[in-house]
């Protein structure tokens, strides 16, 4: 399956990058996945741990025909702007466990930085064309 081995190849390349990068790449998402794991009896651990793993294929085969785009954020995470709606109106409207909110409260706040910097990624893409990142 080249899927698979499309999401390792794209993996290891992460690993390439600055530090400052793998640490966002583990820090954003991995808590994202494992707490997808853990409440993935509930929706909003389905719908998470779902847009996770999305956003892990589109950014791989982003990564597979244009290495190091600067598209991979900006196209790996435009699913968010559905899930992250519906994540808040989980968190406004019901009574979540206290575990499950902060999660879902963890994922609404790092997803709206990350969105923050999918915009400048996708301006800068606007203004200059394709821009690998650096490594």
């Amino acid at each position: 399956m080249t899927i698979f081995k499309d999401l390792r190849v794209w993996f290891n390349a992460m690993g390439t990058l600055p530090w400052t990068i793998r640490l966002w790449a583990c820090f954003y998402p991995l808590p994202q996945i494992i707490g997808g794991l853990i409440f993935i009896q509930t929706l909003p651990g389905v719908v998470i741990l779902l847009g996770r793993i999305l956003s892990g294929i589109v950014a791989s085969q982003i990564h597979k025909r244009s290495p190091f785009s600067k598209l991979m954020g900006p196209a790996g995470h435009a699913h968010w702007i559905f899930i992250v709606p519906y994540l808040l109106y989980e968190l406004m409207t019901n009574n979540l466990p206290p575990a499950l909110f902060w999660f879902v409260s963890y994922v609404v706040v790092t997803t709206l930085i990350s969105g923050i910097i999918d915009v400048i990624e996708l301006r800068t893409y606007f203004k200059k064309g394709h821009i690998a990142y650096k490594r």
